[in-house]
């Protein structure tokens, strides 16, 4: 064998190993994810679509038509509702509130404007409010969202009902202040709940933007209940309607729901990605990546980088998952998020995320090594949301409960154990920690309940702000405040 024919040969085979070590090394990324995968369908983890989609609601129970009647009905509306809204309780210090309500005006979001106007432009759209109220004994909404064409065949997630659904919960949130001003508990009440009743529709879409919707419903109905309380009309009655509304809300459970469809989703849409460098650059919204070619980098993305990327990224849902269903079972959001914390970092997580965010300006290149983990900085943080919330539900049904109590005996309870079980099933819990709410009736007829807040730490139920902290807002539930109290009616 001549020395031309050798080299050639040796050439040879030093090419088909060239060839061959990429093309192994690609099946074992795949067999490694694949693998992951199939060990997590064994656990009975939903990884598919199908799994995670919410079952139709019947059409006897589907309140979609008088939801759409009632924003027509608003949308042709011309009154000062449909520029202007009241957001209810005022924050006059920290841990201090007035009822909007009881002001001499109509203090709205945009503009002020007189009792008497208000009142108009409410009884102008009776029909509208009529044909919200009527969801309250039929919560369920179903759009009809073709979830696998939306997720599985590049067709854009249409929120026009979530935008609809904010307005609706404003006008709502108008309405009952009018009422409380008007003296009408009654009316009151029923819009309220009618909010409460759009948030708890929600539960009927597993989307990350309807999570979110419905935690901000919640939040916007939490002003408004806490006027409803210092109402010299209102009934025990209502106040029982009201509380068990608010009880009827499991954000943990929503948050759940959503972090199984976001796997799912992400599932379809990285297969998808990996089958067309077209449709992964619809995802990058032609931005441009990195030299040496955008070509060069879709390919490897497509057949080396997208493996172990996706395998972390599924990785981290398993934590996010693991974490929710851990502040459900335990009540304790602090410890969760401890484990979340912990998890995160022994995967590398928090370090592609803060990479990611700490971005300097005006950069734009993807790394697309790190595109999938680094994307999960949204969904991340969703929890600490669903804390902040859940403690607002809770602290609100405690003093709801309260309110009833004293309704009965004339006086606030020596303790929570003395709200069970006529006015709650058991001691309301805080959960940023798991351990009963703080409470304690106060000398001048009031009371303090507070939640331990973000920080985790008991500061003895005081609102301020932590040291160093420059803010202006005087919301009840601010991220910054030392503990979360329940405000209390300030002097005229």
């Amino acid at each position: 064998m001549n020395l031309r024919r050798k080299t050639l040969i040796v050439a040879g085979a030093v090419f088909g190993v060239a060839i061959l070590i990429p093309v192994i090394h690609h099946y074992q990324l795949r067999i490694a994810e694949a693998s992951y995968i199939a060990r997590l369908k064994a656990h009975g983890e939903p990884m598919d679509l199908a799994q995670v989609i919410p079952a139709p609601v019947p059409a006897d129970k589907n309140s979609v038509s008088n939801f759409l009647k009632a924003v027509a009905l608003f949308e042709a509306d011309k009154s000062l509702l449909s520029t202007n809204y009241i957001s209810g309780m005022k924050m006059v210090a920290r841990g201090k509130a007035t009822s909007r309500y009881q002001l001499p005006n109509a203090e709205g979001s945009f503009a002020t404007n007189s009792w008497e106007e208000v009142a108009a432009a409410v009884r102008q759209n009776s029909g509208a409010f009529d044909l919200l109220q009527q969801i309250i004994n039929k919560p369920d909404l179903d759009f009809q969202i073709q979830y696998e064409r939306v997720f599985g065949g590049g067709i854009r997630f249409d929120s026009m009902h979530l935008a609809n659904m904010k307005r609706m919960a404003q006008q709502l949130g108008t309405a009952t202040d009018s009422e409380l001003h008007d003296g009408d508990s009654t009316l009151a009440v029923k819009n309220l709940r009618a909010m409460l009743a759009l948030a708890k529709s929600l539960d009927d879409e597993h989307v990350i933007i309807s999570g979110l919707m419905q935690i901000a419903i919640a939040a916007m109905a939490g002003p408004p209940t806490w006027e409803v309380l210092q109402s010299p009309n209102v009934t025990d009655g209502q106040l029982a309607q009201l509380e068990n509304d608010w009880n009827a809300l499991d954000f943990i459970q929503a948050d759940e729901n959503v972090l199984e469809m976001e796997r799912a989703m992400g599932l379809v849409n990285v297969a998808k990605w990996r089958s067309s460098s077209k449709e992964l650059l619809k995802v990058l919204d032609g931005k441009q990546v990195a030299v040496p070619s955008e070509s060069v980098q879709l390919f490897m993305w497509r057949y080396w980088w997208s493996y172990p990327d996706e395998l972390s990224r599924l990785k981290g849902d398993e934590v996010l998952l693991e974490t929710a269903r851990m502040a459900k079972t335990n009540h304790s959001f602090q410890i969760a998020l401890q484990h979340q914390t912990k998890e995160f970092d022994s995967l590398g997580l928090n370090e592609a995320m803060s990479k990611a965010m700490n971005k300097p300006s005006g950069t734009s290149n993807p790394d697309m090594h790190n595109m999938l983990s680094q994307s999960m900085t949204g969904v991340s943080s969703i929890l600490r949301r669903v804390m902040r919330i859940e403690a607002a539900r809770q602290i609100t049904v405690t003093a709801i409960a309260l309110k009833r109590y004293q309704l009965k005996h004339g006086n606030y309870p020596s303790d929570l154990d003395s709200l069970v079980p006529e006015f709650v099933p058991s001691v309301p819990f805080d959960p940023v920690d798991g351990q009963p709410l703080r409470y304690r009736p106060k000398a001048d007829g009031t009371f303090l309940l507070y939640s331990i807040g973000e920080n985790g730490k008991d500061d003895n139920g005081n609102p301020s702000i932590e040291r160093g902290v420059q803010i202006t807002s005087m919301y009840w539930q601010n991220e910054y405040a030392l503990d979360w109290v329940w405000p209390q009616p300030a002097p005229q």
